[in-house]
């Protein structure tokens, strides 16, 4: 088989109802296709049984296998079913040339044969930065990205043709292709319009050896013009723009020529001078979608592999947000209303205490700088902090004095370096 065709979709968050639309809608439209693919949050928590029942009457009602991950709502056992099949238990499934490999909650990779041509990665979790978007901003990570750097991981791996997700109910409904996949974030099955009815959004994807090629459909979707591209495509009626227009201006990716894949990693105790863990990183920088995401994925990687070694001991390493920063270290009881940004530029060590101040030195300087909280017990059972402070080794050229000054005032200074290999 040179050709694999898949109705993909996503995220039904165990509305059964919904699931019985798509069937009858997906049958009125006469579609063809080869398998149905299931990128997770099939089932509900509180709906026991959800999960499988849609999976079960998705295949038994499209008479199709379907192939499906788990989410983060699937809290199900698998589904044993003759048409039914959880990818993480059956392993890559290979459809003449072209390979299915799916990671739900199994992040080791598999070994592909070199002999295939075309890989179709699917997951829940979207990569790092690509079509992730996520509903709350998380201030001390710096972005709004909800997607898993260990998927980004996946796809530098394998090098898929096209890599199926969903979880981005924001970005669902769209593709991008960058460095040669194509993203496809099928979110989500369950939405539904102003009026309550289900306009729920999945894709017929086709893939061959030439790459990938995405049609997107809706339930109670219409054939008309986007006013915005002028495209004919298909979408709700009431709607005028289709997903890629109405959201263009964050639909944007970079090829990062400049973005070194292999880094050094030094972490390094400022005040003796000496390197305390020093490794070579591998950053998959072809799927990451343009520089700030680059950075915040190395952030992540970096606290990631300190948390790590802090941990080596069996004591628990807990990094602490900029909001808990204020809450914790401010003096007194003030009910106050200052924003974290002003204490960067006017901490006043009178009013809100000297390890507070100190520590907005360290922000104001890096802003990628954490504190971390390392939880001790001793021989009689009783708890105690370390208090760490995680910071870029750069730093100390401006500021030669503030390792001394964070440890005269009980942390623990830790500076890093990265060097492109």
């Amino acid at each position: 088989m040179g050709r694999l065709r898949i109705l993909a979709l996503s995220d039904v968050h165990g509305k059964e109802d919904i699931a019985l639309r798509f069937i009858d809608w997906v049958k009125k439209e006469s579609i063809s296709y080869d398998i149905i693919v299931a990128a997770g949050d099939i089932g509900n928590p509180q709906r026991p049984g959800s999960m499988c029942r849609i999976l079960r009457a998705l295949a038994e009602g499209l008479g199709k296998n379907l192939y499906y991950v788990k989410g983060n709502w699937d809290v199900e056992k698998e589904c044993n079913d003759a048409r039914v099949f959880d990818l993480d238990f059956t392993g890559p499934i290979l459809f003449g040339d072209i390979l299915l490999v799916g990671h739900g909650r199994r992040a080791e990779p598999y070994e592909i044969p070199r002999s295939i041509k075309s890989v179709v990665l699917v997951t829940h979790y979207p990569p790092f930065s690509v079509l992730d978007k996520g509903k709350l901003i998380d201030s001390y990570k710096h972005s709004l990205h909800a997607g898993v750097p260990e998927v980004n991981y996946l796809v530098s791996l394998y090098k898929p043709a096209v890599h199926i997700f969903g979880h981005s109910h924001s970005f669902g409904g769209l593709d991008v292709e960058l460095n040669g996949v194509r993203y496809v974030n099928v979110a989500r099955l369950d939405r539904l319009a102003k009026n309550g009815e289900p306009i729920g959004n999945y894709a017929i994807i086709d893939v061959s050896g030439s790459g990938a090629r995405v049609e997107w459909r809706f339930i109670n979707g219409v054939w008309k013009r986007c006013s915005g591209c002028g495209r004919v495509v298909h979408i709700p009626d009431k709607w005028a723009l289709c997903r890629k227009c109405a959201n263009k201006s964050e639909l944007k990716v970079a090829k990062l020529s400049d973005a070194p894949s292999r880094v050094l990693f030094e972490l390094r105790d400022p005040l003796k001078g000496t390197v305390l863990l020093r490794l070579e990183l591998n950053i998959p920088s072809s799927t990451i979608s343009d520089k700030a995401a680059y950075e915040d994925f190395l952030e992540l990687l970096v606290l990631k592999k300190v948390k790590s070694f802090l941990q080596s001991d069996g004591f628990k390493v807990l990094d602490v947000s900029k909001e808990k920063v204020l809450e914790f270290y401010r003096a007194g009881n003030v009910e106050a209303l200052t924003p974290f940004s002003e204490y960067l530029f006017a901490c006043k060590a009178s009013e809100s205490g000297e390890r507070l101040c100190t520590l907005m030195k360290v922000f104001s300087a890096d802003k990628r700088a954490h504190v971390l909280w390392k939880v001790l017990r001793s021989q009689d059972g009783s708890p105690s902090m370390r208090e760490y402070v995680l910071f870029d080794g750069k730093v100390l050229a401006e500021k030669p004095h503030l390792a001394e000054e964070l440890a005269r005032l009980g942390f623990t200074p830790l500076t890093y370096i990265i060097e492109a290999l």
